[in-house]
């Protein structure tokens, strides 16, 4: 199974370390990982799941963004950073694993995630107001995520189409052929 790279920095771990005071063993038992992976974790030669970034944050008694250096938070950052992988924060989200996935990285919600009924208040709640507690933040720091998951997703896109034009420039422009007519048959 892969994840996201998410900027864990060993270098924050092996400080927050020292100024914890503790040693691999003690964080080993709190975080309930073996003192080999909390040794190649410090070494930086491994990076810790999801699930285990914030136990291991809470054993040397910092937040787990501590332990990461991120330019631009995205959704599966704030995902990581609630320790959950991705099959667990669809469930979360009440989701297809698939559907979150799309979302996570591209930014686009889709039409599930825009809103939902709520029995119990007979109302429809929108994104805004169920999402952000599920991530641990607020909706405004869910909507920076969205957005700079989105300018990610279409930076690296755009990366993709340049390397594609100068492999292959006839194919490059017939998928663009492609994609015109496209749009123009579904009136965009």
């Amino acid at each position: 199974m892969s994840e996201t790279p998410y900027g864990f920095d060993a270098a924050k771990f092996r400080a927050a370390r020292t100024a914890a005071g503790t040693s691999v063993a003690r964080i080993a038992r709190a975080a309930g990982v073996s003192e080999r992976a909390v040794s190649l974790y410090l070494a930086g030669t491994r990076t810790p799941r999801p699930e285990i970034l914030p136990r291991l944050a809470h054993a040397v008694g910092v937040d787990p963004i501590a332990l990461c250096t991120i330019e631009h938070e995205t959704l599966a950052h704030l995902r990581i950073l609630t320790g959950r992988s991705r099959s667990a924060m669809a469930r979360a989200l009440g989701m297809a694993e698939e559907t979150y996935r799309q979302m996570e990285t591209t930014g686009r919600r889709g039409r599930l995630a825009r809103a939902r009924y709520d029995d119990r208040e007979d109302r429809w709640i929108a994104w805004q107001e169920w999402a952000p507690p599920l991530f641990g933040v607020t909706p405004e720091r869910l909507d920076t995520a969205e957005q700079h998951t989105r300018q990610q997703h279409l930076a690296e896109r755009e990366r993709w189409w340049q390397r594609l034009r100068l492999a292959d420039p006839d194919r490059a422009t017939r998928i663009e052929d492609l994609g015109r007519a496209g749009r123009r048959l579904r009136g965009r």
